[in-house]
């Protein structure tokens, strides 16, 4: 395997949506039997009033004695349809965070329009790339199916209704931009509610965007310990479409702990 065994998508037990075995001890145990050389611990930051719930998880990663190099980022969400992230660099800089990660986590439809679906998903993933606080756009294309089931509409099983132009247009701007966009294990790649048609599709929709010269960012989404093993999905796509290592991102600065080489 030549992909940087990476995962800057991880998340905790502090902010409710990960279950306990996510402790930051554990996770970087696993991590490091896995064989990776390099995380970023990134939970939720969907409104400011939840800010204060980070504070232990830095607290945690201080005391942590291991060589492989770990950072503090965070998941943001959009605050509302057309709305930015609660985000800022205050908020940045004061509670430790060296990025952010961030992209839609709904649909925003009232009644179900596929094509609305889709558009909502574009315009939301080129104004993420479009935000200077934003490292890397997550999960493009992901959707909770309790969603769905709850609204009684058609699961979103396939990628070959997102248009191409959309799919290029992304690719253009992320580049544009400096972005990276997410290969993401948990949420894409081996997620239950989708089909193998619907990954292989995914993973021809990534060939397009790798063909406007994205550079990839790898993560797990892992909310259980299991979960993190997901991470070797995405390096796997990487070596599948032989992307080069410098398209693989990892932040700029150093790590929190470790030693960047």
């Amino acid at each position: 395997m030549t992909c940087p065994q990476y995962d800057f998508h991880i998340h905790t037990k502090y902010l409710g949506c990960a279950n306990e075995t996510m402790e930051i001890p554990a996770i970087i145990q696993e991590c490091e039997r896995l064989g990776m050389t390099c995380v970023g611990i990134t939970d939720h930051l969907n409104t400011l009033d939840k800010v204060e719930l980070h504070v232990p998880i830095l607290e945690d990663l201080e005391k942590l004695d291991t060589k492989m190099e770990v950072y503090l980022g965070v998941e943001l969400n959009f605050t509302g349809c057309d709305q930015p992230f609660a985000f800022n660099p205050e908020i940045k800089e004061r509670y430790g965070f060296q990025f952010a990660i961030g992209g839609i986590h709904s649909s925003y439809l009232e009644e179900y329009d596929l094509k609305k679906l889709i558009d909502i998903q574009h315009r939301h993933h080129l104004k993420t790339c479009q935000d200077p606080l934003v490292q890397v756009l997550v999960h493009p294309y992901w959707f909770g199916k309790g969603e769905f089931d709850r609204n009684g509409w058609p699961w979103f099983n396939s990628m070959r209704v997102v248009p191409e132009s959309y799919t290029r247009e992304l690719g253009q701007v992320a580049k544009e931009t400096g972005t990276a966009i997410e290969i993401n294990g948990s949420a894409n790649l081996e997620n239950s509610a989708y089909s193998e048609d619907y990954v292989r599709e995914y993973i021809d929709y990534l060939a397009i965007l790798a063909e406007e010269g994205v550079v990839f960012s790898v993560g797990s989404d892992a909310h259980d310990i299991s979960r993190l093993a997901t991470a070797q999905a995405t390096w796997r796509v990487i070596d599948k479409l032989e992307i080069p290592s410098e398209r693989v991102w990892r932040p700029e600065e150093k790590p929190m702990i470790g030693h960047s080489s």
